[in-house]
């Protein structure tokens, strides 16, 4: 087919005024995320705390906009440091890790903000069954587009946000990575998931426009391809789930490329391409044979096993050929002659194959990079609301594409944990009020950890004759003295009698008001001990 435009690669369209300055995580996070869009989930989830009207001996504050934004935080964090019950993340026992960014929120805070978050209004009649992540998932589709222009090369896909409990609209997929959750069919450029619509296995979309001739889920695919950018050319990849005959007619007919493998039960596949089982293992490697069916060409090519492809951007012919390394594969009853006569006794060997393979190869895995990002350190938690697994693929996602656009702005390669980690205490700094009193750990890595104990509760200490002092007493740094008016006896008076270097009134211990701000311990410094505080950040 003739192009409209020459191919382009992917560009991101961030703010200009954005350009000017310092590009950071937060900055990108910020776009998609936005004070007014968290605004509404706090309304929201206040609103629905007092819907519910049941206490569990906890009592609720109203939640505000910064807990939300740590609430947030706490999450992404959890992501990289994997924690398969929240509540080690608030551990204090020192002979596992202990993670400061606890410090920011308690425990039973952070739980009921996960019991009553809601996104949409409580009140609001559901229209369809994703109403729940409204109007979260449809602006940060929005913000998705507008934010980045695809490439020439386009892949559409489905993805899996993992959920197995009871619902309706959940698939089951055997030997797939995720075998079961809600299905989310999304259209990306490596790895940049660029436009998605939530499918469910008994409800139809009705924000899919049914077209004459096509098929339910090739309708689905014109829905997500007719969003791309009018001024530019596109050329769609995917896999024989999506691909027919007749999808790529009418996408070809409408200005827009198609390419991808076919099912040989697809109807009007031509029946020469359909051959049996024992001819395809007489045919000779790199077999190639084509035919076109109402300007869609079919082809059936022969390599380790046979296979069929349609597309309306190749052709076939010695210049559609492109050499590359092979490598040798596993040998099985049926392939074992053609493998010993391609590669004999070498482990690999370059060798020419159809341009269309080689396109297909490169292109066809931007939903794989963008599932394979979202893996690695994904946010989602273990929840008992069904549409809770939808939040966390958008968040996830989101996370995702912040990275994409971030390495391409500022041309850096940044690891995806080292982004998010600074993502994490970027959102966690955003909220402090007090910025001198922010204390950066500069001393630990290279990062841009900050570290504040911005809650005043202090859990006493049991302190026994095993008790070893915490490593971070001794790092240097942000160990200044505070008047509380909360009186505790001093941990380094209790440690020391413990160790039988003094001798204390274990009934009434010495009591202070001085405390380390970054350590939150009751040191006292007083006649009789004027060095407790020193000796507590210097001795071991």
């Amino acid at each position: 087919m003739q192009k409209r435009q020459p191919a382009h690669k992917g560009y991101a369209t961030l703010p200009h005024e954005m350009l000017l300055g310092t590009v950071t995580p937060f900055a990108i996070f910020q776009l998609f995320f936005t004070d007014n869009q968290l605004q509404i989930i706090v309304e929201n989830t206040n609103k629905y705390e007092q819907t519910k009207g049941f206490s569990d001996g906890r009592p609720w504050s109203p939640l505000t906009l910064k807990e939300l934004k740590v609430w947030i935080a706490l999450i992404i964090y959890m992501g990289i440091h994997k924690i398969y019950a929240v509540e080690d993340l608030w551990n204090c026992n020192e002979r596992k890790p202990i993670h400061s960014i606890k410090d920011f929120m308690s425990l039973v805070r952070f739980q009921q903000i996960k019991c009553f978050f809601h996104i949409s209004p409580p009140s609001e009649t559901q229209s369809f069954w994703y109403s729940k992540v409204e109007p979260l998932a449809s602006h940060l589709r929005n913000m998705f587009k507008k934010l980045y222009v695809p490439g020439t090369n386009v892949s559409v896909d489905e993805m899996i946000a993992r959920f197995s409990g009871r619902s309706i609209h959940t698939v089951r997929m055997k030997n797939k990575p995720t075998p079961e959750g809600y299905k989310i069919v999304s259209l990306c450029d490596a790895g940049y998931t660029w436009t998605f619509t939530f499918t469910s296995r008994i409800e139809k979309n009705r924000e899919i426009e049914q077209i004459t001739g096509l098929t339910d889920t090739g309708c689905l695919v014109w829905h997500l391809v007719h969003q791309l950018p009018k001024t530019k050319s596109y050329d769609v990849y995917m896999d024989n789930y999506f691909s027919s005959i007749a999808l790529f007619k009418y996408m070809c007919d409408n200005g827009y490329g198609a390419c991808g493998t076919v099912r040989l039960n697809s109807a009007k596949f031509p029946a020469e391409l359909k051959l049996g089982k024992l001819k395809y293992q007489h045919l000779d490697w790199n077999t190639l044979l084509g035919k076109v069916v109402e300007n869609v060409l079919a082809i059936l090519w022969i390599d380790n096993g046979p296979v069929t492809m349609l597309t309306t951007i190749h052709n076939i012919g010695e210049e559609w050929t492109v050499t590359c390394e092979r490598r040798r594969p596993r040998e099985t009853s049926s392939n074992a002659n053609t493998v010993h006569r391609v590669f004999w006794n070498l482990s690999g060997k370059a060798l020419d194959i159809p341009k269309i393979i080689d396109d297909y190869n490169h292109y066809m895995g931007g939903v794989d990079i963008a599932d394979q990002l979202r893996g690695y350190y994904n946010c989602q938690l273990t929840v008992c609301r069904t549409w809770f697994p939808l939040f966390f693929w958008l968040l996830d996602t989101t996370l995702v594409n912040c990275f994409k656009l971030y390495c391409k702005v500022t041309d850096q390669k940044v690891a995806n944990k080292e982004f998010r980690l600074d993502l994490a205490w970027d959102l966690i700094n955003s909220t402090v009020e007090d910025v001198g009193k922010r204390i950066t750990r500069s001393g630990l890595s290279n990062t841009k950890d900050t570290y504040l104990s911005l809650s005043k509760k202090f859990q006493d200490i049991y302190i026994t004759e095993t008790y070893n002092l915490p490593a971070t007493c001794l790092i240097p740094g942000g160990h200044l003295m505070e008047w509380r008016k909360t009186r505790k006896s001093c941990v380094y008076c209790r440690y020391l009698s413990k160790q039988g270097k003094i001798e204390i009134d274990h009934k009434n211990p010495p009591q202070t008001q001085l405390w380390c701000i970054k350590c939150n311990v009751p040191l006292c410094c007083s006649k009789a001990r004027p060095n407790c505080f020193q000796d507590y950040h210097t001795k071991t």
